[in-house]
């Protein structure tokens, strides 16, 4: 077993990144909550704003995520030198005394509900957008219908492609 520093001063900085990462995701939900808003608005110019936000945050938190599994590592060996594999966050801080054990524990815990959140919230902003590309789609249909004519609808149930429009118009 490593020297009792090596493990508090590893053990404090997984702390320090577990924070962090349970600050990215808090933002990221909110972004995605943002972006959903954006979207039932149709306003384009903050979705395309906040979707530069939202990859800036996903980038941060994958660097945050690098520095999780680095420290397990770490803090793993230091444990244990012997471990064929880096343990799981549970199995790192039942390894531990209190009242850090505590702390990562409640950190562990508090770090997955957040990603749910954020999970969930993605899923729904998915769903919201492809409810607008339906939605644009039906209506460019419409209009591609009007302008050429009867509408009929093919085999595959869907409004047959129009005939070409054309505005170019000569007398002789």
């Amino acid at each position: 077993m490593a020297e009792p520093e090596s493990v508090e001063r590893i053990a404090d900085a997984l702390e320090a990144v577990l924070v962090e990462l349970i600050d990215g995701h808090e933002k990221l939900v909110a972004l995605c909550v943002a972006k959903r808003s954006a979207l039932s608005a149709a306003q384009h110019d903050r979705v395309a704003e906040i979707l530069g936000r939202e990859n800036d945050r996903v980038q941060q938190i994958s660097e945050l995520e690098k520095q999780r599994l680095r420290l397990g590592g770490e803090l793993t060996l230091a444990l244990d030198p012997a471990a064929a594999a880096p343990m799981r966050l549970r199995q790192l801080a039942e390894r531990c005394d209190e009242p850090r054990r505590g702390r990562l524990l409640v950190l562990r815990q508090t770090l997955e509900a957040r990603m749910r959140s954020a999970s969930n919230e993605m899923k729904v902003a998915r769903r919201a957008t492809e409810a607008l590309v339906r939605h644009m789609q039906g209506i460019v249909q419409t209009i591609n219908s009007a302008c050429a004519g009867a509408g009929v609808y093919g085999r595959p149930g869907t409004a047959s492609a129009p005939t070409a429009l054309s505005t170019f118009n000569t007398t002789a």
